[in-house]
């Protein structure tokens, strides 16, 4: 029996991850409440509120289960960069995560979740420092990548690594918001990722 509850328990769980991706992306995440989650879903407040103290958890927790896993594999690739052809390797890998935001329909619904939820205040919210730690997370890992590659003298002189790596995580942040605006048609990633980040990346690397 005890199993069983577990078992549901967690079916509802993400029944309710579910539905909130839907609502989120729906009416905006500012517009949507636990309640409208419950009612949503057929659930009563109780079955919601059990899983979830407030919206920001569920913000959480979408990221977690959808969009989690892009980033770990993207970190594990950027830290593998002792490959024969080290550039070539750094350009799939910010190519492959590029491509996996666009084409993977929970991680690209989870990322325009999180990054259109955040409301600018001046006083810092649990949720605001969640993915303020994730975004430094992403500058460390492209930064530790850039400086590697500047090491094995595969990076022009031009510019430390420092400012590469906050170049590219700007226009990568750049091109997924401008791609997740459904009014806004300039960029498709499917289609024309890879030829994008090959024209920012052109003149990086040393001959």
């Amino acid at each position: 029996m005890a199993r069983k509850t577990k078992e549901e328990a967690l079916k509802t769980y993400h029944a309710i991850l579910d539905a909130s991706a839907v609502l989120f992306n729906k009416q905006g995440a500012s517009h949507t409440t636990l309640n409208d989650i419950a009612k949503y879903t057929g659930m009563t407040r109780g079955a919601v509120y059990w899983h979830f103290d407030n919206k920001e958890d569920v913000i959480r927790a979408l990221w977690q289960r959808d969009a989690s896993h892009l980033l770990k594999n993207t970190f594990n690739a950027l830290l593998q960069l002792n490959e024969p052809e080290p550039v070539e390797y750094f350009k799939s890998t910010i190519k492959r995560m590029i491509s996996t935001i666009a084409e993977d329909e929970k991680a690209s619904q989870a990322v325009r979740i999180v990054m259109n939820s955040v409301e600018a205040t001046t006083q810092q919210t649990d949720l605001q420092t969640f993915l303020e730690d994730k975004a430094q997370s992403i500058y460390s890992h492209l930064l530790i990548a850039i400086q590697n590659l500047a090491d094995k003298q595969k990076l022009r002189k031009d510019y430390s690594p420092e400012l590469l790596a906050s170049a590219l995580w700007s226009y990568a942040h750049g091109l997924i918001d401008i791609n997740m605006q459904d009014r806004c048609n300039r960029i498709n990633l499917i289609k024309d990722g890879d030829a994008l980040i090959d024209l920012f990346l052109e003149n990086w690397f040393t001959a």
